[in-house]
């Protein structure tokens, strides 16, 4: 679980996916006997399943404890930036922090099998990414039984249920107006594009 004040804590379902879809290169964890196996991978989210779907290199051996119902927990990091308190009212007990939006979701993965499931699912994946770039490029739609099993010996595919969601949007919430809207306006000027994109999130979550 996250550490989560209060005030901290974020339930809207609609600020949330955008987090996921805004920032889905996120990070996968299983904990086994202890050990924690983690990997970094893009994941794409379908909230008409309420499911998050990646693959991984079939050398990684993530996927091998998914077969056994055992819990992932994926972490999307959304944007981020130190706070420095020269952004508040003179008062000497002012100090450093840091504003920060994280996404955690809990669920069970299942490696979608089937060859042909694989390569739409995959195919998804792939038109999402290079959408963004307006490449025109896309795997053909109809694969022959080489192309997809070259995939299955090189990627294995799976979606992951989303079972458990938190959510910490930790955005200077204890602050007065004055020096929330003092941060925003630092955030903006002088913290770069990260900056910007927290400030925009600061303006939507505390008015």
């Amino acid at each position: 679980m996250i550490y989560t004040p209060k005030h901290y804590h974020e339930d809207r379902e609609d600020l949330i996916f955008e987090v996921i879809r805004n920032n889905n290169f996120a990070t996968l964890i299983s904990i086994i006997s202890d050990d924690p196996i983690i990997s970094h991978l893009p994941v794409l989210l379908d909230n008409s399943k309420n499911t998050l779907l990646s693959h991984c290199a079939r050398a990684n051996p993530h996927w091998k404890y998914f077969k056994d119902g055992n819990p992932v927990t994926v972490i999307f990091n959304g944007p981020h930036a130190y706070i420095s308190p020269a952004w508040y009212k003179p008062d000497p007990d002012n100090v450093p922090t840091w504003n920060y939006i994280a996404v955690h979701v809990k669920g069970v993965a299942r490696i979608i099998e089937d060859s042909h499931e694989a390569w739409i699912s995959m195919n998804k994946l792939v038109q999402h990414y290079e959408s963004l770039y307006e490449t025109g490029w896309s795997l053909p739609s109809e694969p022959n039984e080489t192309l997809k099993n070259d995939l299955a010996r090189g990627i294995t595919v799976f979606e992951i249920s989303m079972e458990h969601v938190e959510a910490k949007f930790k955005l200077s919430q204890k602050q007065d107006l004055q020096d929330r809207n003092s941060v925003i306006y630092n955030l903006q000027s002088i913290a770069g594009e990260n900056g910007k994109y927290l400030a925009e999130y600061m303006k939507r979550v505390l008015k």
